[in-house]
């Protein structure tokens, strides 16, 4: 028998169906299942403090709402984000990545047992009062308006930044570094694309716990919710010992000859990556995209939540209205993560880069139009409340934007580096998270923080709608353009490697 007849006879490795629904050996499961374990716990983790810390800065804080948003992303997670990657590489360097993991997890579960069990219950003594706040607020300069309610309910402010850098440590530096460590080559086509589907389930089940728990009475989802937190944050701890302890020691599932090395990340500096970026109007054009992506995005969830504090009241309706958003970015992520793969495989780059863009162009323009007539024309649409119409319309559009987010932004965005040549490649996507990144995710705030704070000091967001949605528009408009050039570049550049294959 010649080897192309044994090649064609040959038994496929899965069934057509389990191919695309569950690519896993049996006994792959003891090693795939503790990993997704790992994520799920995680996410969990992030759900429900991500959705806590809204609660707490927009409807508990003396002098809160949604106007500090900006400010507590432009003056205080940033600095600390830069700060905390300092701590994580020193950590790295001085204990290695299985200690850093353990210091760090630990790091933020004391902080939230601290909140639990002393800050929280004594806001009222450790946060200034009313009457303090409104008297600092009349006689501060009007710049500090909205920065003083940050300040004054200084423990909430911690949660918030706290919580907004555990999604990005936990998720990114730690278990996706992680698992590029131990899963194999042969693994990792098959693995990662479930282990995100089935910790998106952690972000389903999380939202669900903390809408039940709103239900309750007083403070107890507080109490309660953080307890789960700090639970989930342990069960973090010892499923990665027990994936070091006893999965990795299974030659089957573990054999570090066969883990496909994660090439070191170039470091790249502002003034360096602005060099790079000016230099190719290809890899400025990804930079684009990605800052239109943050900016856009946070433009209107920013007012969405502004309009949703309008229409529910205290924290736990803040609570719950945020657990909706979590389940149903959580179902619609794990949805369109298995029609985000057919898309990628049967459509050009930009079609499937156009959808994200799409959606929050059509979807968000749509949002902008009912706040717009609903505070300039008429309060009530089809007889319906304007604000409740645009909050449930808006919750929709919130959880479609970060759901295509993660299997086609994320997706073609990386695609869109692969014609480059490696230098190119890896300096290029340093420059764009340096720039494109980081600037994306404080330039709305940014333009929220003037406008509050400078333009018209003490106004609130909703006073400046006109102009935050004529921002809005010429992002995703400049978005879109953007995918439009950048895809005759990329589509020239793949033919022009192919015929060098060729």
């Amino acid at each position: 028998m010649s080897e192309s007849t044994q090649t064609s006879t040959q038994k496929p490795e899965f069934g057509k169906l389990q191919s695309i629904l569950w690519p896993i050996h049996g006994y792959e499961m003891k090693k795939f299942l503790p990993m997704s374990f790992l994520m799920f716990f995680i996410l969990f983790v992030y759900t429900m403090v991500r959705d806590l810390k809204d609660s707490l800065v927009r409807k508990e804080a003396i002098g809160g709402g949604a106007e500090l948003v900006p400010q507590l992303k432009l003056w205080f997670v940033m600095p600390a984000a830069f700060l905390l990657v300092i701590v994580y590489t020193f950590l790295l360097n001085k204990f290695g990545f299985k200690k850093t993991f353990y210091i760090m997890v630990s790091a933020f579960m004391a902080f939230y047992a601290i909140f639990l069990l002393f800050l929280y219950p004594n806001r009222a003594v450790i946060h200034a009062n009313e009457a303090t706040v409104r008297a600092m607020q009349a006689s501060w300069p009007p710049f500090f308006y909205w920065i003083i309610p940050c300040l004054t309910n200084w423990s909430f402010t911690l949660f918030y930044v706290l919580s907004e850098l555990w999604g990005t440590m936990a998720i990114s530096s730690l278990f996706w570094q992680f698992a590029y460590e131990v899963t194999m080559k042969n693994e990792v086509k098959r693995f990662f694309g479930l282990y995100a589907i089935v910790g998106n389930i952690g972000v389903v089940c999380s939202g669900g716990l903390l809408k039940t728990l709103a239900k309750m009475p007083g403070d107890a989802h507080i109490y309660i919710s953080i307890g789960a937190c700090i639970a989930f944050g342990i069960a973090t701890m010892i499923m990665y010992w027990y994936i070091n302890a006893v999965v990795l020691k299974d030659p089957r599932l573990y054999d570090p000859t066969q883990v496909k090395s994660k090439k070191k990340k170039e470091k790249v500096g502002l003034m360096d990556g602005i060099k790079i970026l000016c230099k190719s109007p290809y890899l400025l054009m990804i930079c684009a995209i990605v800052l239109c992506y943050g900016i856009g995005i946070n433009f209107f969830e920013v007012i969405w939540k502004k309009y949703t504090d309008r229409m529910v009241k205290g924290a736990s309706g803040v609570s719950d209205m945020m657990a909706n958003l979590s389940m149903l970015t959580g179902v619609l992520t794990i949805l369109a993560s298995f029609v985000g793969q057919n898309i990628l495989r049967k459509t050009k780059w930009r079609t499937a880069a156009l959808i994200p863009a799409s959606i929050l162009a059509i979807f968000g323009g749509i949002f902008f139009v009912i706040v717009l007539y609903g505070e300039y024309i008429s309060p009530t649409i089809f007889g319906m409340s304007f604000t409740a119409l645009a909050v449930w319309f808006g919750l929709v559009q919130d959880a479609l934007s970060k759901s295509v987010k993660y299997c086609l932004f994320d997706a073609t965005k990386n695609m869109a580096y692969l014609p480059l040549d490696e230098d190119t490649r890896t300096k290029g996507q340093a420059a764009v998270e340096v720039i494109g990144g980081r600037a994306g995710k404080a330039g709305a705030s940014a333009v929220g923080m003037f406008l509050t704070s400078v333009v018209a000091a003490g106004s609130a967001l909703t006073d400046h709608l006109v102009t935050i949605s004529v921002l809005f528009a010429t992002t995703v408009v400049v978005w879109l353009g953007s995918v439009f050039n950048l895809s005759k570049k990329y589509e020239s550049k793949v033919a022009e490697q192919e015929s060098i294959k060729n």
